[in-house]
């Protein structure tokens, strides 16, 4: 967790914010990639659900603003960093691969599927980590959010398979 379980709520939110605007760039750039109807309809509600998490995100800073500290940010930028496309994200390559494949819906699934995984994995165990109560209510509903999401996507994906 290199450090991240000491960060207060309102840098847990910051972070989350440069999360959720990573996630609104890739599916956005996603929408834009798929031949699909499916897949344009299901990416252009994954951007605009990142960016209602985006609003909310914003409505919870005020919360968390007292006792707020990000006196480096230095420090603090690589964890942000940390969450760059490619990190969390299918590389630009394998996403052209997926989205030119026969089978396109159900494989840019399968990626959108294992992004949000992927950053509920991570919340979830920095909220196990977390050292401030802040924090870890932040963490837990973040992770809660992207489980939301990788749920949603399973549940689409398991209609299409069904016909």
């Amino acid at each position: 967790m290199t450090g991240i379980e000491d960060y207060s709520g309102f840098e847990v939110i910051r972070a989350a914010m440069e999360v959720e605007k990573n996630g609104h760039r890739f599916y956005a750039a996603m929408v834009e990639k798929a031949k699909s109807p499916l897949a344009k309809e299901i990416f252009t509600w994954l951007a605009q659900d990142e960016v209602q998490h985006l609003k909310t995100l914003e409505r919870l800073v005020p919360k968390y603003e007292e006792g707020a500290f990000w006196a480096n940010e230095e420090e603090f930028l690589p964890y942000l960093r940390r969450f760059s496309d490619r990190e969390i994200f299918p590389s630009p390559e394998r996403l052209i691969q997926v989205l030119q494949s026969e089978n396109s819906d159900l494989q840019a699934l399968d990626l959108a599927i294992e992004a949000e995984e992927r950053f509920a994995e991570y919340f979830h165990a920095a909220a196990r980590n977390a050292r401030t109560e802040e924090g870890k209510e932040a963490f837990t509903w973040l992770a809660g959010e992207e489980d939301r999401h990788a749920a949603a996507l399973k549940d689409r994906k398991a209609k299409i398979l069904a016909g």
